[in-house]
């Protein structure tokens, strides 16, 4: 368990002039304890670091040092306009660059996630992109794990909406890199007209998403540049900030 902590100037030089810790410093590392302790007492090994620094820098930090399979990550919210583009976000940065699977728990699930958490349903979105096909097989683990349904959603991509030819062309390619990364047992997978009948609108996603409607999220994100992805809020990062549930997120290598 990690809490990254920006001190301030003032907290900074009280650290050097005192050489110890400074009141945020601790009272950071109380807290995280306490949360460690109740971890603990559910028999869930568990480690507590309290850093300071750039966010996203030392979470990325930690999860090249302890080789993670998994990252946790709590979503504030969304930044927008042209402090967006300046300041960038924590969040996009870590779901851009992390080298494993990154679990979103934003705002809007209010209740957290509990250890006994089972959602009853999985929704897999996908845009027919590559990054879409690879997190389809988490989408039907993470099903198989908690024996609950995946529904899977197809985005259309803006330059196929009225394109039928070049929309065939791309569920085609998706359908032929799901079939190469699923386990057999999943022929509707690799199936066109499978998917081209579970289409859904962009609205009609968060609207799920911030309904209840699902219990879990799983989607790919695709790497972009850093100044496109600052520019302007994506879909992606549009979920994560609205979304009730855990959100799955799977970066194309």
């Amino acid at each position: 368990m990690l809490n990254v902590i920006e001190l301030s100037q003032a907290g900074m030089e009280a650290e050097i002039e005192t050489r110890s810790p400074c009141m945020t410093r601790l009272d950071t590392q109380k807290r995280l304890d306490a949360l460690g302790a109740g971890a603990r007492a559910n028999e869930v090994l568990t480690e507590t670091h309290v850093k300071d620094g750039v966010p996203w820098e030392c979470i990325l930090g930690a999860v090249a040092s302890y080789q993670a399979d998994l990252l946790v990550l709590g979503v504030h919210g969304i930044h927008r306009g042209l402090s967006h583009l300046l300041i960038g976000s924590n969040t996009e940065r870590i779901l851009m660059s992390a080298t494993c699977p990154t679990l979103t728990v934003g705002a809007h699930a209010l209740a957290g996630v509990e250890l006994g958490f089972h959602p009853k349903e999985i929704l897999y979105y996908s845009d027919l992109s590559a990054a879409a096909a690879a997190a389809a097989p988490y989408a039907l683990w993470f099903g198989k794990v908690f024996a609950a349904p995946v529904q899977v959603c197809q985005l259309t991509p803006k330059k196929a909406n009225n394109n039928p030819a070049l929309l065939k062309r791309m569920v085609e390619r998706y359908c032929k890199s799901v079939g190469q990364l699923i386990p057999e047992g999943q022929p509707d997978w690799c199936e066109s007209a499978f998917h081209l009948q579970r289409s859904v609108a962009v609205d009609q996603v968060i609207h799920r998403a911030t309904t209840n409607l699902a219990g879990m999220i799983v989607l790919g994100l695709k790497t972009r540049s850093t100044f496109g992805r600052h520019l302007h809020t994506s879909f992606a990062y549009r979920l994560l900030a609205n979304a009730s549930c855990p959100v799955l997120t799977i970066r194309a290598l």
